[in-house]
């Protein structure tokens, strides 16, 4: 490296200093940006929508739970749950599994015939088949939700009751609700577009404030009489607000992964059972651990690309305006198109789109990087793929970079 080229890297990142520095020492920056967005979510989600939830589901509805062959005093137990049972025939099982796959809500518990005498008779340290009973339902009804938590409360109270004599839906029963389509990974489906609007919310903050706030006070005019070419200025910035990006799409994802665990189970039987026991449903820091450092290093490096490349794009649009406010008015549109994008890949990642993926689903940024993470989050990613996908999103900040040191150096554009 010759002493030209030093000159350049450090004239960059004495450019990356200056703005880390002006970031990181705005306290008021530092918790809008980087603190505010993850802590609102964690209580939005964490406390708000679990409260919800719960007053939301609060009453069954006119759903009924209809018994064939009921125990004595099962009554008794359900009554605590507040559900009367209504006892049924054999010959009306068939009448009541109709309704129930039309999605009328209601359930059906089938006890076998002599179930009270062979739970009583059953030995728990034979090694044999506990007595069964079976649980019919689906998961598709409207009032659904209200009563299966209930209804299966009662069993295991029950259950506990005869010191585990027997055991729900070990060879039938079970939901009666009709699916083709694969079980997406609700991770792999929420994470990335929340990433994504984290890192676009610190991306037009510091921006805006760094491109369209110093062209505002003219300190941009200095680039004219200095030594520093418009290069180096563009980059750097771009470097240091994508650093600055990055950092708020990891703590405002880290505020929806601390707070998903219990807003999933405050939906309890919506998800576990009416969405099709996705593969992400027991998120927790223990389920991290499937996930290698290679893993969550690629990820990084995928989400900082990302981040540069919304930073550059951002600040072409931003140096055009005259005020922060108007920079901030032209760039919402970006976010739109973008979260247009996210929706594409949740279609894709459902199983919608119809095929599987091609390298043509990397090539185009953003959209490259919500496939890569959803890639790695199902553990289903190969390394050229994310090659392809880094690659890309560095191809274009270098472009974006490129156009944006030309309007820096229009003095058309620069000057108000």
């Amino acid at each position: 490296m010759n002493i030209v080229e030093k000159i350049e890297k450090n004239k960059t990142l004495l450019v990356m200093k200056k703005e880390l520095y002006r970031f990181f020492s705005d306290k008021r920056m530092v918790i809008g940006a980087l603190v505010f967005p993850g802590v609102l979510f964690y209580v939005i989600y964490a406390i708000i929508a679990p409260f919800i939830i719960n007053i939301s589901i609060g009453t069954a509805g006119q759903a009924t739970v209809y018994i064939i062959n009921p125990p004595a005093h099962i009554q008794m137990i359900f009554e605590y749950a507040e559900i009367d049972l209504v006892p049924v025939q054999e010959n009306e099982k068939e009448a009541i599994l109709e309704g129930i796959a039309g999605e009328n809500g209601n359930f059906l518990i089938v006890f076998p015939e002599g179930f009270s005498e062979e739970a009583r008779a059953f030995d728990t340290a034979a090694g044999e088949p506990a007595p069964e009973i079976l649980l019919y339902y689906n998961s598709l009804a409207g009032s659904f939700a209200a009563l299966y938590g209930r209804v299966l409360a009662g069993l295991n109270i029950y259950e506990r009751s005869l010191t585990r004599k027997f055991d729900i839906n070990r060879s039938g029963g079970g939901d009666l609700a009709a699916r083709t389509a694969p079980e997406p990974n609700l991770l792999a489906m929420v994470l990335p577009i929340f990433f994504l609007v984290f890192i676009f919310h610190g991306a037009m903050s510091s921006t805006t404030e760094a491109i369209t706030g110093e062209k505002e006070r003219g300190t941009f005019a200095t680039i004219f009489i200095t030594s520093i070419t418009p290069m180096e200025l563009a980059a750097g910035k771009v470097l240091a607000i994508g650093i600055q990006s990055f950092l708020c799409g990891i703590f405002g994802a880290l505020g929806i992964g601390l707070a998903l665990p219990r807003f999933i189970e405050s939906l309890g039987s919506i998800l576990a059972i009416g969405l099709g026991q996705f593969q992400g449903l027991n998120i927790s820091f223990s389920s991290m651990a499937q996930y290698s450092v290679a893993d969550f290093g690629i990820m990084m490096l995928v989400l900082l690309s990302t981040s540069c490349f919304i930073v550059v794009v951002i600040a072409i649009v931003a140096i055009h305006a005259k005020t922060a406010k108007e920079a901030q008015i032209l760039a919402a549109p970006i976010l739109m198109f973008f979260l247009f994008l996210s929706l594409l890949n949740i279609i894709h990642n459902t199983g919608g789109s119809g095929g599987p993926k091609t390298v043509q689903h990397y090539l185009f940024p953003v959209y490259n990087s919500l496939q890569s993470i959803s890639d790695i989050l199902n553990q289903a990613y190969t390394p050229a793929n994310m090659a392809i996908t880094i690659g890309i999103n560095i191809f274009f900040v270098a472009i974006g970079c490129i156009v944006l040191s030309r309007l820096i150096s229009t003095e058309k554009i620069m000057i108000i």
